[in-house]
């Protein structure tokens, strides 16, 4: 399979001359994977495309080739084989012009098929930035390694053993006892000298457990110390950290403030059995998991913003917005869907069939994602909202503004 960076060139170079390019960007999740969910979403966005595909007066040879390309994309994601170890993919194809690529991805904002003049390849772009260099350490009692992760795959950049504390040698009891009128008393105290195979009675149980502490907190010492050295070596924009100890997170004591500013959080992970696709689907459900739990405190910014003119609540409001390229932050229930059209050459997305210039308006069965590639062309980010309580709190669709007009 071709490189990341190969794909990108080739989609950016493309010229589909009078063709056009079929764009799929598709969930797939473990609740999409269920039954093969995705491919039944698929045809569904198949069939609204083509009810309105008409309507467009695209030459019998534009759509013979979009026919193919539909047929391929489904031919690809019937085959389970293709779809490992990706959370999400994107699917660029324009079949009289011999182009189709495929790009894995963590996960994508939304299912989307569109039909367009160009590859439009800003999300993978977007989501590349968003995931940034991932370092992940794995460590248990004495065997360290250290992984670096972005979109494109994960190479292994370290890997070492450290000697284990074992007990060299059973705790013998050196307990006296002595006798007295009310019967006999056990007590235990040291022994002043001891024997080439005897430890000293709670001194040498205590010294053992002491020993036990130190290799721990040399073992994170060492661990943090070439991590250090690794992140100077590898600038990575986030850090995880995979044990299956429980006292993994005194790591902490240990990190540098530029590392530990870096973690995200924990995985279970034991590094003598690493397996790829494992270890990137713990990560990429650690990075979903901290996502979902900043979305309440999006709302609730998203309120404030409001009353000071930074902030509005509502899909045509935020098209207005959209227009004017005042669009900081976009936040998108992840179930919500709106008919509406698209100016061809403008490419604005429009509630109405009503383009503010001469240009020819076409209908699309979906304007969200429309309103998704217009953002990004404007780098705005995207929030997808998926708690169902918070997404009762947007109509539609709203967005934090750059600036208060």
């Amino acid at each position: 399979m071709n490189s990341l960076k190969e794909v990108i060139e080739r989609l950016l170079s493309f010229k589909p001359n009078n063709y056009m390019v079929a764009n799929l960007y598709l969930k797939l999740g473990v609740e999409e994977r269920t039954d093969r969910k995705y491919l039944r979403t698929f045809k569904d966005l198949v069939k609204a495309q083509k009810e309105l595909l008409k309507e467009r007066e695209l030459e019998n040879d534009v759509l013979k080739s979009l026919e193919e390309d539909f047929r391929r994309m489904e031919d690809f994601l019937s085959e389970p084989e293709n779809l490992k170890g990706c959370r999400g993919i994107a699917i660029f194809s324009s079949s009289l012009r011999g182009l189709f690529e495929v790009v894995e991805l963590p996960y994508t904002y939304k299912n989307r098929l569109m039909i367009d003049h160009d590859p439009l390849i800003r999300e993978i772009a977007v989501i590349d930035e968003e995931l940034g260099r991932i370092g992940v350490l794995i460590i248990d009692r004495k065997h360290v390694r250290f992984f670096l992760m972005d979109l494109e795959g994960m190479t292994e950049v370290l890997d070492f053993m450290e000697p284990l504390a074992t007990r060299a040698h059973k705790f013998h009891s050196g307990g006296s006892m002595l006798k007295g009128a009310e019967g006999t008393m056990r007590f235990s105290m040291p022994s002043r000298i001891g024997g080439p195979n005897m430890v000293q009675h709670s001194f040498g149980e205590y010294r053992f457990n002491m020993r036990i502490k130190e290799e721990k907190h040399r073992l994170f010492k060492i661990a943090s110390d070439a991590l250090m050295e690794a992140w100077k070596e590898n600038k990575f924009d986030k850090l995880i950290i995979g044990s299956d100890r429980e006292d993994i997170r005194q790591i902490e004591n240990h990190l540098h403030p530029y590392l530990l500013e870096r973690l995200v959080g924990y995985i279970n992970m034991n590094p003598s059995y690493v397996e790829d696709v494992e270890l990137r689907e713990k990560v990429y459900q650690l990075l979903m998991s901290k996502s979902r739990e900043k979305e309440k405190s999006l709302i609730e910014e998203l309120q404030e913003l409001e009353g000071r003119g930074l902030a509005v609540n509502g899909t045509s409001k935020v098209l207005e917005q959209l227009y004017n390229g005042n669009v900081r932050l976009l936040l998108l229930p992840d179930d919500f869907q709106k008919p509406g059209y698209v100016c061809e050459k403008s490419h604005l997305p429009l509630l109405t069939p009503e383009c503010p210039l001469e240009d020819r308006v076409y209908p699309v069965p979906d304007v969200v994602d429309e309103v998704i590639e217009f953002a990004l062309e404007e780098r705005a980010r995207i929030k997808v909202v998926s708690s169902e309580e918070l997404k009762r709190r947007i109509d539609g669709l709203a967005c934090f503004m750059r600036f208060a007009l």
